[in-house]
């Protein structure tokens, strides 16, 4: 094996031997490459080699704040991630975080509770209400930017004065704006975590009295009410599924007959989500109950007798004797009633109508027809489309009415057409099986491209530069053996040696005689020079 720096010798010869145009092509390719790799290097080592991250995602008042702190205590520092990171020396990274989160650095932008840390003398109420106020939306900022997807927060809380009397009272009010970090988007349950979080925050405060919305203008959540002529976020969420189910029902089924892709299916539902209350009461004439009953008998007798005056004073009226067996008069009189109270029997029925209800379902549906082969007007096979036959339009119909439930008295209508789909899949089925070996080179041509070129470099960059190599080496061992030779031939002489075929002077001899003569004197070292001739001339 050769030493490096018979190597490095080859490769100078060989780098000496090119043309003039392919030394310079090769000179500023090298060049370039050592530029690039050195000015990376270099920027990396003298960026990021002794800096180290200290605070990153700030706002620009926690930025402003550390950053005056630094060039206090003489630290220095860069600016990273437009304004949003700083950098500090990595020896004293952690040394200079602790000793900033001591003096509440980064607070998180905003201002919080920490308001309250310096207590001033003769501050008046409505001044500590308004710093609780201020304190409350900055803390509320706080927790709401720790969501991976929001970059910043502002939460604007409306607190009404608290009154003696309830018909004076105001709930309060909360306005919440978002900045998305990138393209992030919250989803509803991180959208209904936010309004949660700030209706519990605030005494009082409600879901419908919060608005989220972001800094690109869309509402994410509203109050209810506000606009009712529109349907709120979870119904339409409901409807919106409702016709979804639906509408995976009838591709999934007709799919299964007509084949992937050849059905096409569209569900409007009508959605009632008024809620009704009712309450009914039903009399039953005929069920009668007796409640009470009150009964009452009244009896009055008077006797009549003879006529009498006024007691002590005498009558100045002729008085006679009563008539024979003169017995008095009696009259007399009686009443009887009977009060009966009755109860009719009352049905009290209360009824509450689901939120929900489908009132009307609509329901459209292409169906893709049957493709046969005929011959062309050149004698080639091209595909006819052939429309679905009213028998099998009227199968598919009933098919629909019951897999989505569709109800003729309510109004629920479908309809069902067959007609021809986009190209491609007629164009698919034409090419057969030439659209199979049309993909299988086509996934195929990429690695044989590589393997060409991998074959292409081999035998026209690789196998030249080795095979210049081998030459080198056959002509330099091929040298040695003409030396060896000589001095084989050269020691004979001396050492008194008659034989004719080493006394010959190699001088004037050609290079055949002259291997043949090593091949007398050396027969191993001949064998192997030959072999590597027949290699290299393979």
């Amino acid at each position: 094996m050769a030493s490096p720096k018979e190597m490095l010798e080859q490769i100078w010869s060989i780098i000496t031997e090119l043309p003039p145009i392919q030394k310079i092509a090769g000179g500023l390719v090298l060049a370039a490459v050592v530029i690039t790799l050195a000015l990376i290097m270099g920027r990396d080592s003298g960026s990021n080699s002794n800096y180290g991250v200290l605070f990153s995602s700030l706002t620009e008042s926690d930025a402003a704040d550390i950053v005056a702190k630094l060039k206090a205590q003489n630290i220095p520092y860069k600016l990273a991630a437009n304004g949003t990171a700083i950098k500090v020396p990595e020896d004293v990274v952690l040394n200079t975080r602790l000793t900033l989160a001591g003096e509440g650095l980064p607070r998180g932008g905003g201002v919080g509770f920490e308001i309250f840390d310096r207590s001033n003398l003769g501050v008046t109420d409505f001044v500590q209400k308004l710093n609780y106020q201020r304190a409350l939306q900055g803390e509320l900022a706080r927790t709401i930017r720790q969501f991976q997807q929001i970059s910043s927060a502002r939460v604007h809380l409306a607190l009404p004065k608290e009154s003696v009397f309830v018909e004076d009272q105001r709930p309060p009010s909360a306005s919440v704006s978002i900045k998305m970090r990138g393209r992030g988007k919250l989803s509803k349950g991180q959208i209904r975590a936010i309004v949660n979080l700030v209706a519990c925050a605030v005494s009082g405060l409600t879901e419908n009295n919060i608005t989220v919305v972001d800094t690109a203008g869309h509402l994410l959540f509203r109050r209810e009410g506000d606009e009712p002529g529109m349907l709120s976020s979870d119904q339409l969420e409901y409807k919106l599924k409702l016709e979804s189910n639906m509408r995976r029902k009838l591709e999934t089924m007709f799919e299964e007959v007509v084949g992937v892709g050849k059905v096409i299916a569209r569900v409007s539902a009508d959605v009632d989500f008024n809620q009704v209350n009712t309450t009914e009461e039903l009399y039953d004439p005929d069920g009668q109950v007796v409640r009470s009953e009150q009964l009452s008998n009244e009896s009055d007798k008077q006797n009549a007798g003879s006529a009498k005056g006024i007691p002590g004073v005498k009558g100045d009226l002729a008085t006679f004797s009563g008539a024979a067996g003169g017995g008095a008069n009696s009259s007399g009189s009686n009443r009887n009633s009977v009060t009966r109270n009755y109860e009719i029997s009352k049905t009290v029925k209360k009824t509450k109508d689901s939120v929900g209800t489908v009132k009307k379902i609509t329901v459209a549906l292409m169906v893709d027809g049957s493709y046969k082969m005929v011959k062309g007007p050149k004698g080639r096979m091209i595909s006819k489309y052939v429309p679905r036959s009213k028998a099998e339009l009227a199968s598919f119909t009933r098919m629909a009415e019951k897999a989505v439930g569709l109800d003729p008295d309510r109004g629920d209508t479908i309809e069902v057409v067959s007609m021809p789909f986009f190209a491609p899949n007629v164009q698919a089925e034409n090419t057969g099986g030439g659209s199979k070996w049309q993909q299988l080179v086509l996934r195929l041509a990429q690695p044989i491209m590589y393997l060409i070129l991998a074959v292409c470099f081999i035998l026209f960059a690789a196998r030249p530069f080795f095979r210049l190599l081998s030459n080198k080496q056959l002509e330099e061992e091929k040298q040695a053996m003409l030396a060896a030779s000589r001095l084989s031939t050269a020691g004979g002489r001396e050492g008194g040696e008659k034989e004719e075929d080493l006394t010959l002077p190699s001088k004037g001899m050609s290079d055949k005689e002259k291997i043949y003569k090593l091949a007398q004197s050396d027969p191993d070292r001949a064998a192997d020079l030959v072999r590597r001739w027949l290699r290299e001339g393979a």
